[in-house]
């Protein structure tokens, strides 16, 4: 069996490339797997040494990439030995996807926020391709692919509707877009997990051949999208009072928080082993939050700019709806309240289990009716 997926999966994004080597690995069970390497020049852009535009928003992107230019291309350089070494690509990047339409006994799209405009899109225009309009293929499967928090309009949710009508099965990473979906759809609309979640720990270090170790001095790990008051508080009192070190993964030329370490040139392998040797980690992403829980590593999520119901759907989902905190008091209090994993790891477990059944049904079930 021939499994084209297409995802985000050229970007210098921790989340945007772990979800897609996770989906890679998750339907390699079933066959053979390709990433449709298309050639998204907007997505693309994190890839260059230097980003180049006319918008406002470019050249605030030009002056980070210049004042951070060494540690990008230590960063890019182990980002593109990660795709080399862990890709299995379909060809050459492409922009023009008609000549594989009939190559793939399976076309699969998802996870990531492959259905938000404002991410695919410097335009914020709906891209097609991310709803595999590419292909006539009757065997089209949506796995956790995600709007993220963007509400579509009326008009854009009739393209939705119109791309989505031919798909055999069809299911998303949050819980409020599969209902919203389920009602627009008028056809069932499953709630899966991110990609990165069907992987266990042992299974991640295995993968990545990433050995255990025990670091020279226990640390709080600090991965957020975007930095404020509320974090900088939190993070500092959290340390005291656990007496860890402070280690700020990001991606920016500086940092403006106190710490013991900042790194802006990892790849996704030193990614997956700082998360896997921290003692606690502090986040506002919802991949750091996933590694968190999958990991079974204490954390608090801070406040983030946006996509909190990313976030919030997957500690709903296994209880732990408590460690997402507004104050600084709050996150001081749970800090000194251990986490009971157990619980956490049987809900995640179930999930996983649901969500791996999800895709060996879409795999091998009878092609879903429209009429159904």
């Amino acid at each position: 069996m021939k499994i084209g997926l297409i995802t985000i999966q050229n970007s210098c994004n921790y989340g945007a490339v772990l979800q897609t080597f996770a989906a890679q690995e998750s339907f390699r069970k079933y066959g053979h797997v390709e990433i449709i390497n298309y050639q998204n020049t907007h997505t693309d852009k994190t890839t260059k040494k230097l980003r180049f535009g006319t918008t406002p928003r470019d050249v605030l992107r030009f002056g980070k990439d210049f004042l951070r230019l060494l540690p990008k291309i230590r960063s890019l350089k182990k980002f593109n030995l990660f795709f080399n070494n862990h890709y299995k690509l379909s060809g050459a990047p492409t922009q023009d996807l008609s000549s594989i339409k009939d190559k793939y006994d399976y076309y699969v799209c998802g996870s990531d926020q492959i259905w938000n405009p404002q991410i695919i899109s410097e335009a914020g225009t709906i891209d097609s391709n991310y709803f595999l309009g590419f292909t006539q293929s009757k065997n089209k499967i949506s796995y956790a692919s995600s709007k993220g928090s963007y509400n579509y309009t009326p008009d854009e949710s009739k393209v939705v509707c119109s791309l989505l009508k031919d798909f055999k099965n069809v299911s998303v990473r949050e819980s409020d877009t599969a209902k919203y979906l389920n009602v627009e759809l008028q056809r069932p609309v499953e709630h899966v997990l991110d990609p990165t979640l069907l992987l266990s720990k042992p299974e991640w270090l295995d993968c990545l051949k990433i050995k255990k170790s025990q670091p020279h001095k226990k640390y709080i790990l600090v991965y957020v999208l975007r930095k404020n008051k509320i974090l900088s508080q939190t993070v500092q009192a959290v340390a005291k009072k656990l007496n860890l070190d402070i280690i700020v993964i990001d991606q920016d030329p500086f940092t403006t928080m106190r710490c013991n370490k900042h790194i802006n040139d990892a790849g996704p392998v030193e990614f997956i082993e700082l998360f896997s040797n921290a003692s606690f980690v502090i986040t506002n992403s919802f991949h750091g939050c996933a590694f968190s829980v999958n990991f079974n590593v204490p954390f608090i999520i801070t406040p983030p700019p946006t996509g909190l119901n990313r976030i919030m759907s997957l500690l709903e989902e296994v209880g732990a709806e408590n460690r997402a905190i507004k104050t600084k008091d709050e996150a001081v209090s749970l800090a000194n309240t251990p986490i009971n994993f157990e619980p956490i790891n049987i809900k995640l477990q179930a999930i996983r289990l649901k969500s791996q059944q999800y895709i060996e049904n879409s795999l091998t079930s009878a092609t879903h009716s429209s009429n159904q």
